[in-house]
């Protein structure tokens, strides 16, 4: 497949367009650039689905990392994080061709995928990797590529056909990843891991609490809604300037305090989150005075 067909394949355009919104200075050529090199590199490579274009992997990495907001290196990065260690190509390239920093970043999750866990260790090796973990990653960009690489693994899971080797894996991602993105408070990445990591540990449990939560998923939009409406006009009055924002929470989050509490799933009630953003600790005061 010629690489343009590749870019209109993957909708390079779209993700062009999205980062462009954020970035005033977003190189799109080097951007291409960098796809094209990749495309080169993992030419005839394909996903554990035997179909899909390994090139897939990269892209959906960059359109995590777009979501929160990074850097231009950062995406150049991603796109070639995996070129070291899965093709022919070198550091040394990359350095060639696109600079030290963005060498030094896919060096980085290079170094990072050296990390080895494996299955039921010792809790108290479990911490000391997410310690090598965070000291390996010398730059924060590098531990963010890396949780980005490992939710689209996590949402490509299904296509290993080794239950084993799934559950070893959402293990690792439940043990490491999760406690690291939570570290960094990057809670929707958190969120999303947790989840998917419950499905394929937990998935009598995580279909029933799906269920559930799908029943009374209308009533707590309205509550939110209603709540929102409240909070934001009492705000208003008082001059405090709130951004709210209203979210159910994630399964895992909801299957971990019933647990913790000693109850059955049928037993949960309906939960949601509500975060409220003020200038500073006096009008967080001033704000739960109105809540």
């Amino acid at each position: 497949m010629p690489i343009s067909e590749y870019a209109k394949f993957f909708d390079l355009e779209a993700i062009i367009k999205r980062v462009k919104g954020y970035l005033e200075n977003f190189d799109e050529r080097e951007f291409v650039r960098a796809f094209e090199f990749a495309e080169k590199a993992h030419k005839g490579q394909f996903r554990k689905d035997s179909t899909t274009p390994y090139l897939a992997h990269p892209v959906e990495v960059v359109n995590i990392l777009s979501s929160f907001k990074t850097d231009q290196d950062t995406l150049i990065s991603a796109l070639l994080h995996d070129v070291p260690e899965d093709t022919e190509f070198t550091i040394g390239d990359v350095k060639k061709e696109f600079g030290p920093t963005v060498a030094f970043l896919v060096d980085g999750i290079t170094k990072l995928s050296k990390v080895h866990y494996h299955h039921n260790m010792p809790e108290r090796q479990v911490e000391s990797l997410k310690k090598l973990f965070l000291h390996s990653g010398k730059d924060f960009r590098v531990i963010l590529i890396k949780l980005a690489d490992r939710l689209h693994n996590m949402q490509t899971l299904g296509n290993i056909n080794e239950p084993k080797k799934r559950n070893r894996i959402a293990t690792e991602t439940l043990e490491i990843y999760v406690p690291i993105a939570n570290l960094l408070g990057i809670q929707e990445l958190k969120s999303q891991l947790e989840d998917l990591c419950f499905k394929y540990l937990f998935p009598e449990e995580c279909q029933k609490l799906y269920e559930k939560r799908k029943n009374g998923q209308k009533k707590r939009q309205e509550l939110i809604a209603k709540f929102t409406e409240i909070v934001q006009k009492e705000s208003e009055e008082k001059e405090l300037k709130t951004k709210i924002i209203g979210q159910e929470k994630n399964l895992y989050s909801i299957y971990k305090k019933i647990r913790d509490l000693g109850k059955e799933i049928e037993d949960v009630d309906d939960r949601v989150a509500i975060l409220i953003l003020v200038n500073d600790v006096n009008e967080c005061y001033q704000l739960l005075g109105i809540v």
